[in-house]
């Protein structure tokens, strides 16, 4: 049985999505080079890197220059094994493709990131464009070249995620009765709030038009 291990994931959303009529399955993998996150990243369609401003993050994305080719050439090779063809449970017969970045957690100024998160902001890009996105077209995990290849900036909405998690309600639904502020406080909340609404909106019309 354990020839359906790799594919039994795949599997699962698969009918899960289709007994719900799910048209997009979202994974939030571990931040770990695993046999597990490898797995779960070779048996997607398409996956998208979410990034941190900082040094961390840059040194992450060099790690992942060097184990994008070492997953692809691993599932290839049992793709062709004979067990795994006979296997009840599929592996998906193409690699995932890269959708993009996401630069996230940032202390935003005038709706922009402040000076040092923005240099790492454009350190990443770069690292990204220069050398991650070769490799990945080699690989053929590759959707489209393009000159930009960060979807969206998402800065840090601070204690509305904490407002969200209490309430058990999306932050963009988030009411002045839940939050529980007034004045100003609510105001720049309610901001935040509906900044939130359009940023997550324009990141899933991108994510849609190019899976499309």
């Amino acid at each position: 049985m354990l020839q359906n291990v790799p594919g039994a994931l795949r599997q699962l959303i698969t009918m899960t999505s289709e007994k719900y009529h799910l048209d997009f399955v979202l994974l939030d993998m571990s931040p770990s080079i695993s046999a597990t996150n490898a797995n779960i990243l070779m048996g997607s369609d398409f996956f998208i890197i979410p990034c941190a401003p900082d040094y961390f993050c840059y040194m992450a994305i060099e790690s992942l220059i060097k184990v994008f080719p070492k997953w692809c050439s691993t599932y290839d090779n049992l793709r062709k094994a004979e067990v795994f063809k006979n296997a009840i449970y599929k592996m998906n017969d193409t690699v995932p493709k890269f959708l993009g970045t996401i630069q996230q957690r940032y202390r935003p100024r005038n709706g922009s990131p402040v000076k040092a998160f923005s240099e790492w902001i454009d350190d990443i890009n770069k690292i990204v464009a220069e050398k991650l996105v070769p490799v990945l077209d080699e690989n053929g995990m590759l959707i489209q070249k393009r000159t930009n290849y960060n979807l969206i900036n998402i800065a840090d909405f601070n204690s509305l995620i904490a407002q969200s998690q209490m309430n058990n309600t999306p932050v963009f639904e988030l009411t002045q009765e839940q939050v529980e502020k007034t004045g100003s406080v609510w105001e720049n909340m309610k901001r935040n709030r509906d900044d939130f609404s359009v940023t997550f909106e324009t990141l899933a019309k991108t994510i849609i038009a190019l899976t499309n």
